[in-house]
């Protein structure tokens, strides 16, 4: 009997960690900053007093135009997109943050008590064959009055699934579209050239907790920036109210 519960243990484990990072309802995220309050350090009290991130010399956008290529299914994706002497010269720019469909990237769907796409809802299955995938790339530079100290970089929405790699090396993964995304960047960025690329599921197992009335669509859908901290820094506070 023992040996039949290990078995029936064994396949049932095996069936989870086979799927789909985007299919695997235990997957959520892989090496995400756990979540804190949005916070960006200032270089000093006046740039404090205006209440505006883009003021400090820690905070540096990454918004604008990415490289972008589009596919209807996850077996047409590039593989190695993320790759340093990847070619990406005939892929076309999209800007950040955006919506895909909005700029001429399939199509956005209106529906309320239904599920968006095709077939019949098999959770947290999706449609292998109509699951449009975007891969973004990105380049950048360090201010190099960063040099020893710690790097962040910040998505404010990514919907539905994403991975990311930096220079060549996998990240994680994200799966929690309308919250932040936050990694520690310092070991896999260097002065000069870096690239980011980000891999975009249009629909994950998590698209059937969002069925409600509103429009589906898909992309990087928030500001995308880095933000640099003292090796000793204050990282999460919060506020009692009376």
């Amino acid at each position: 009997m023992n040996k039949m519960l290990l078995f029936v243990y064994f396949i049932f484990t095996l069936s989870i960690y086979s799927q789909p990072d985007w299919e695997n309802q235990r997957m959520f995220n892989q090496n995400k900053y756990e979540p804190k309050c949005t916070a960006v350090p200032m270089g000093d009290f006046e740039g404090l007093s205006k209440l505006e991130r883009e003021n400090s010399p820690y905070y540096y956008s990454l918004n604008g135009d990415w490289k972008f290529h589009w596919v209807q299914k996850p077996a047409e994706r590039p593989i190695d997109f993320f790759q340093i002497d990847f070619d990406d010269q005939n892929w076309k720019t999209i800007p950040v943050p955006s919506n895909w469909e909005l700029e001429g990237y399939g199509y956005p769907i209106y529906v309320n008590t239904e599920y968006e796409f095709p077939g019949t809802p098999n959770p947290p299955h999706i449609p292998h064959y109509d699951n449009p995938v975007g891969s973004y790339r990105k380049k950048f530079q360090i201010p190099a009055e960063w040099e020893n100290r710690r790097i962040f970089i910040h998505f404010g929405a990514v919907k539905s699934a994403f991975y990311i790699w930096i220079n060549g090396k996998k990240i994680g993964y994200s799966q929690g579209s309308k919250t932040p995304a936050e990694w520690e960047i310092t070991d896999f960025i260097k002065q000069g050239d870096n690239l980011l690329a980000i891999e975009v599921y249009r629909w994950s197992d998590g698209t059937y907790l969002e069925c409600q009335d509103f429009w589906r669509l898909s992309g990087i859908e928030r500001d995308v920036y880095l933000y640099s901290t003292d090796q000793c820094r204050i990282k999460d506070f919060h506020v009692n109210a009376d």
